[in-house]
């Protein structure tokens, strides 16, 4: 089967396209970067660079594919985020209803629920306003607010297309791997006190890709397709209290480096500085106060297959490796 992966060198993209090829699956990987740079050389691998503010035309890149698994997206230009995320979106979903493609992943975000009055959160909260931007609703910056409602009016497009596809919209979690992990350190002592207590939200990047592969092969594996939209939240709550401070104090217990060290303020100082940043009391909860259900997932028949432990493991021994490295 052949299987088309958006943002194909990026983060997640970069496992997602190894993992297909292991699996003996064609691949065309769609990529900004100049050719000579993708991270997979593999045979079965097909890169093509694509740049979609460039051009629209997604007939001969869905044309023979099985799957889409749209990853791609604009983090950080809000000039680009609308054509990128929703207008993008809805063009790749009208190519694959004609190309009669059986199945459609679109990576999303949990940023489409922005700041909750709830503690709990599941796939029917509240989302952002899609159509003007309401800094009342996100404890965020103007660029993560832009992020969130633009990610929320790609699956506002895709209902709008749908027919013939089966569609999963995943919405993850803080996305990370072991470097991430490691890069924490250089957070200066304040940004580490005040953030401490969150809970990191995170979930591991190789789970991410994961669960997208596991949805689409459920999906394909179906004698009679089975067209509709279903949304699923992608995190993981295996870790109990899986706060920042908690790995902050193992990495320095692991690593004896003074750039781990910090304190753990109360939540009141965050929620201090939230109301500074907007100018006004808020009621609502920042991203390390709320709680993601993964109830859906587990219903669906989803387990991570790493989990958050073992992301962090990874990154224990890797900062085990580096303090061996430089007492030689």
């Amino acid at each position: 089967m052949l299987i088309l992966v958006t943002g194909a060198s990026g983060k997640i993209g970069q496992h997602v396209v190894k993992a297909l090829a292991e699996r003996g699956y064609r691949v065309r990987a769609l990529t900004t970067r100049p050719l000579e740079a993708v991270p997979c050389n593999h045979s079965s691998v097909e890169w093509v660079r694509f740049d979609w503010l460039q051009s629209s035309d997604f007939t001969s890149l869905v044309d023979g594919c099985a799957a889409v698994l749209h990853l791609g997206a604009e983090l950080r230009d809000h000039e680009k985020m609308h054509q990128s995320n929703v207008e993008a979106t809805r063009l790749l979903a009208r190519a694959a209803e004609t190309a009669g493609v059986r199945f459609f992943c679109y990576v999303s975000s949990v940023a489409v629920y922005g700041s909750q009055l709830d503690a709990d959160v599941d796939e029917d909260s509240p989302v952002l306003t899609t159509d003007r931007d309401v800094s009342s609703e996100y404890l965020a910056v103007d660029t993560v607010r832009c992020y969130g409602r633009t990610k929320l009016g790609g699956e506002q497009r895709i209902r709008e297309e749908a027919r013939k596809v089966e569609y999963v919209i995943v919405r993850p979690t803080v996305v990370v791997d072991v470097d991430d992990l490691v890069d924490l350190r250089s957070w200066d002592f304040i940004k580490k006190a005040v953030a401490g207590y969150r809970n990191s939200q995170q979930i591991f990047v190789l789970d991410v890709a994961d669960a997208i592969i596991w949805f689409m092969e459920r999906s394909l594996a179906r004698a009679i397709p089975e067209p509709g939209i279903s949304v699923f939240n992608l995190a993981d709550n295996t870790v109990p209290d899986n706060t920042y401070a908690k790995f902050f104090r193992r990495a320095y217990d692991n690593s004896a480096d003074r750039r781990w060290r910090s304190i753990e303020l109360p939540w009141v100082f965050d929620g201090l500085r939230d109301i500074l940043r907007a100018g006004r009391l808020s009621r609502r909860r920042p991203l390390g106060r709320m709680h993601f259900s993964t109830d859906r997932l587990q219903a669906a028949g989803y387990r991570p297959r790493y989990g958050v432990a073992e992301l962090q493991e990874r990154a224990i021994q890797a900062l085990a490796r580096e303090k061996k490295q430089s007492a030689k």
